[in-house]
């Protein structure tokens, strides 16, 4: 999924580019039977929307029901679909009765140290905020790019993308201030452009990270999400 960025640089200027996402490459273990055959993940059905024990909690309400009919019949199991290959599908938020609700109301709750339910409140919308209404602003908080490696667990990369030469003109001279001063500068939001980064609605907070190479005429910006800091594991003697 392509997003936009509204980035500013060390001279004051911002612009609105596109953010490219880098997929992250890592080691692919093939799984094997005992005869030495591969071995595939495949999603099935599960349960069904009649069969879901929330939606027979609400059919029986009292034990004594939900017992006699689990004896005499099998309201909890769909022979016809239990066990297909689902193939690809999407989330769907069931109300008690297993029908689709189409504008579920999230509520968080919280319990005291009984488990007893202390308070319900609706749970807060939190919008992106990639591209702000505000003019972004320059950190100015540069960090040697191995501090920032070793220290921070990326979730998220995207290359900072041009829309045209104008964008392209003002990618570069970030690009090429970075990888002068041999930094990554800090991206976020707030009046310092310091705080989080949310990509989405209700997303999580990242903290971002700039990095810039050049090359002649050619340049490279990389944009890093961090969601959290690496501790390194104390070494009991």
């Amino acid at each position: 999924m392509i997003r936009e960025l509204r980035l500013a640089d060390q001279r004051g200027r911002d612009a609105t580019c596109l953010l490219l996402p880098i997929k992250m490459t890592t080691e692919r273990r093939q799984w094997q039977d005992l005869n030495g055959q591969p071995v595939y993940i495949k999603r099935r059905v599960k349960v069904t929307h009649n069969t879901h024990p929330d939606v027979l909690l609400n059919h029986y309400p009292d034990p004594e029901d939900m017992a006699r009919a689990l004896i005499d019949g099998d309201p909890e199991w769909d022979y016809k679909a239990v066990g297909r290959p689902t193939g690809p599908c999407m989330q769907q938020y069931l109300d008690g009765d297993g029908q689709p609700c189409y504008a579920p109301k999230f509520m968080q709750i919280r319990y005291d140290a009984n488990g007893l339910e202390k308070e319900r409140r609706p749970v807060g919308m939190r919008s992106a905020n990639l591209v702000s209404m505000t003019p972004p602003v320059w950190s100015g908080m540069l960090l040697p790019r191995q501090d920032i490696i070793h220290r921070m667990a990326f979730s998220r990369i995207y290359q900072v993308v041009h829309q045209d030469a104008l964008q392209f003109d003002f990618l570069y001279e970030i690009a090429k201030y970075l990888q002068q001063h041999n930094v990554m500068v800090q991206v976020g939001s707030g009046r310092q452009g310091r705080g989080p980064l949310i990509c989405e609605r209700n997303g999580k907070p990242y903290r971002g990270f700039l990095d810039g190479h050049v090359s002649g005429d050619a340049m490279r910006l990389i944009l890093y999400l961090a969601a959290g800091e690496l501790q390194s594991r104390e070494v009991v003697p």
